[in-house]
C-alpha cells in the first residue's frame, strides 16, 4: 500500500509538471489579478505584499469590488515571474491570484482576411455548425477525407496544402507499390492519364472547388472552406470517362482498403465531389458510369455532382451524371446568396436533390506563371460552385461529437452513408424556388443538419449488450423484449422452455436510432418459465420469464 501511494504521489508530481509545461497563455505585462477573503483590504495586502520585497505593487483598478478582485500592476522582471504567483498567494488575506492573459476569441466566423466575401458560408449556416465542430477527425479518431475528381488542382496553394491528404503508407518515388492498393507511388494522389499523383493545374477551376470543400480555416490566411480541416484527396485528368471511371476507381480501392485494414491503409473517403458532365446525355446511355456510385455507397461514399449550368428540366432533355438514379449520388443546382435559384441552372423533380449557394462565390485560384502555379483568390460561378459545398458538409457531419452517428462506419458503411446523406436530404430549408423543381424543394442549410444529427443522438440506444426489459402484453398472449446492443450488425435471438426445447429463433437486426424491442407471440405456449437470449458470436445475453 505505502509503495502504491508513493507512486501515485509520484505519477501526480509528474503530470502536473508535465501540465504546467504543455502550454503558456499569454498575458498583459505587468498585470496581476487578485482575489482576496472576504472582508480583506486591498490596502492591506498590498501592504504585505511589498513588505515581501521585489517586485513593487500598486493597485491599478478595482475589478468586482463585490468579490473582492482587483487589478494589480507592478515591474515585470522574466526571472521572477515563474515563482510570483506562489508569492502572492502565499500573502495573507488573498485568496487567489492569476495572471491577466489574452483570451482568445471563439467566435463562428474565421479570421481568414477574405471571409468577408464569404456570404455563402453564412446562407448555408456553416457559422452555425461550426460552433461544434470545424471537421477533422470522426469521434473514433478516423481522419476524414473528400475525393475530388477534377481537371487538376494547385494543392500547393497556401490556403490549401495544410489539408491535402498523403497517402503515408506509400513512398514516394521508388517505383514501388508500397501500401498494395494497386497503384504505384501515389502519395500525393492519383492521375490516371499518365499514372502518377502529379496533379498538374490546367485552369483555376479544381483549386476554387477545393477551396470551397476544405480551404484551411482561421488561419488568418485568405478563405476558409466549408470544412476546415478535411482531407483533400485529388484525382486528376478528369478529360474523358474512362478516366472518370478510373478515377472513381481509385476512390473504391482507397476507402475499401481502410475499411479492410481497420485504418492502416487506404482512406477513410466520405465523400466523392464531381463538377463535371455531359449535358443532353441520359442516364441510360452512361449505365458504366452510373453504375460507379451504388458500388461507391456499398463502401460508405456518398457522391455529390454538379447539374448543368442551363435552365433545362433535366427529365427532358437528360444531364450525366445527375440524372444516374443511384441513392448514393447527391445532385445539386445553383442558387444566389439570397435564395433564389439561379436561372441559368438546370433543375428536374426526380433528379436534382438540392441546391447550394453557387453564384459568385470567392474561393481559392492559382494563376499566372509558366504552369499556372501561382496562388491566389477570386470568383468562381455556377453549379460546380454549388456542389463542393455539399460535399464540405457531407464531410463536416461525420465529425460531430455524437458518437453513435458513425459508429457504424466499417461494420455497415452503407447504412451509415445514408444516414449522413438523409441529414442532409431530409434537413434542407425549404424554398418555393426550387419547390417542384428539386426532389426535397429546398437548399443545403447545415445548421438544420446539425440540430438533426443532434435530435438522432438523443434518442440513440446503444451500449453493452443487455435485455432491459421484458413486457407482458395483450394479457400474456403477446411479449416484447427491449434491448440494446453496441453495434448494429444481425444478432440471434431465442427462447427456450425449461427442458430446454427451442420455442423461438430469429435474427434481429438493431436500429441505431430508435427504441429497438422484439415482439413474439405466447399465445399457445403451455404457463411455465421461459429463457430468453440475444447474442452475437459467443457475447450473449439471458434472462428469464414466465408465461401466465
Amino acid at each position: 500500500m505505502k509503495n502504491t501511494t508513493c507512486f501515485l504521489f509520484l505519477l501526480l508530481l509528474l503530470c502536473g509538471g508535465l501540465r504546467a509545461q504543455t502550454k503558456v497563455t499569454e498575458h498583459r505585462p505587468g498585470e496581476l489579478i487578485v482575489q482576496l477573503e472576504p472582508g480583506q483590504s486591498i490596502g492591506a495586502v498590498l501592504g504585505a505584499l511589498n513588505r515581501v520585497g521585489e517586485p513593487a505593487f500598486s493597485l491599478k483598478q478595482i475589478l468586482a469590488p463585490d468579490w473582492y478582485i482587483y487589478l494589480l500592476q507592478f515591474n515585470e522582471n522574466q526571472d521572477q515571474t515563474a515563482d510570483l504567483l506562489q508569492k502572492v498567494r502565499s500573502v495573507q488575506g488573498v485568496q487567489t491570484a492569476q495572471w491577466n492573459s489574452k483570451v482568445v476569441e471563439r467566435n463562428l466566423e474565421p479570421n481568414d482576411p477574405e471571409w468577408w466575401r464569404q456570404g455563402d458560408m453564412s446562407f448555408i449556416n456553416a457559422p452555425e455548425i461550426w460552433a461544434a465542430t470545424t471537421g477533422g477527425l470522426t469521434p473514433a479518431g478516423d481522419t476524414i477525407v473528400v475525393a475530388v475528381l477534377e481537371k487538376g488542382a494547385l494543392m500547393t496553394h497556401p490556403d490549401l496544402a495544410p489539408n491535402r491528404f498523403w497517402n503515408w503508407p506509400d513512398i514516394p518515388e521508388n517505383d514501388i507499390d508500397d501500401d498494395g492498393n494497386g497503384y504505384v507511388d501515389d502519395f500525393g494522389g492519383w492521375n490516371p492519364q499518365d499514372f502518377t499523383n502529379v496533379l498538374g493545374t490546367k485552369g483555376y477551376h479544381g483549386t476554387a472547388v477545393n477551396g470551397i470543400i476544405g480551404a484551411r480555416g482561421n488561419n488568418q490566411l485568405g478563405v476558409a472552406g466549408v470544412n476546415w480541416n478535411v482531407k483533400l484527396l485529388n484525382v486528376a485528368g478528369m478529360d474523358y470517362e474512362s478516366e472518370i471511371i478510373q478515377g472513381y476507381q481509385y476512390v473504391g480501392k482507397m476507402r475499401k482498403l481502410y475499411n479492410q485494414t481497420a485504418g492502416a491503409k487506404g482512406a477513410f473517403i466520405v465523400a466523392t465531389n464531381a463538377s463535371f458532365g455531359f449535358d443532353d446525355e441520359y442516364a441510360e446511355d452512361h449505365p458504366v458510369w452510373c453504375a460507379l456510385y451504388d458500388s461507391l455507397g456499398k463502401l460508405g461514399v456518398i457522391s455529390v455532382a454538379a447539374t448543368t449550368n442551363r435552365n433545362v428540366d433535366v427529365e427532358i432533355v437528360g444531364d450525366m451524371p445527375t440524372t444516374c438514379t443511384s441513392e448514393y449520388l447527391i445532385s445539386v443546382t445553383n442558387i444566389t446568396k439570397s435564395g433564389v435559384k439561379v436561372s441559368q441552372a438546370g433543375y428536374g423533380s426526380m433528379s436534382i436533390d438540392l441546391a447550394a449557394p453557387g453564384s459568385d462565390t470567392y474561393s481559392t485560384f492559382n494563376s499566372g506563371g509558366q504552369n499556372n502555379d501561382i496562388p491566389s483568390y477570386g470568383i468562381i460561378g455556377g453549379c460546380s460552385a454549388a456542389a463542393p459545398h455539399v460535399t464540405g458538409g457531407i464531410a463536416l457531419l461525420y465529425s460531430l461529437d455524437c458518437e453513435p452517428f458513425t459508429s457504424d462506419a466499417f461494420s455497415n458503411p452503407t447504412a451509415c452513408a445514408r444516414r449522413v446523406r438523409d441529414a442532409i436530404l431530409l434537413n434542407v430549408e425549404p424554398n418555393e424556388t426550387l419547390d417542384g423543381v428539386t426532389t426535397t424543394g429546398g437548399h443545403l442549410d447545415l445548421g438544420n443538419s446539425l440540430a438533426s444529427v443532434r435530435e438522432l443522438c438523443k434518442g440513440a440506444q446503444v451500449g453493452p449488450l443487455d435485455i432491459l426489459e421484458v413486457r407482458t402484453m395483450q394479457g400474456g398472449s403477446k411479449m416484447r423484449i427491449f434491448f440494446q446492443t453496441p453495434i448494429f450488425q444481425p444478432y440471434q435471438f431465442r427462447v427456450f422452455n425449461m427442458l430446454g426445447q427451442l420455442m423461438l429463433e430469429q435474427e434481429v437486426v438493431p436500429q441505431q436510432f430508435s427504441e429497438n424491442y422484439i415482439d413474439f407471440e405466447t399465445n399457445y405456449w403451455p404457463v411455465g418459465v421461459y429463457v430468453m437470449s440475444i447474442g452475437r458470436g459467443d457475447v450473449v445475453k439471458s434472462r428469464k420469464f414466465p408465461k401466465i
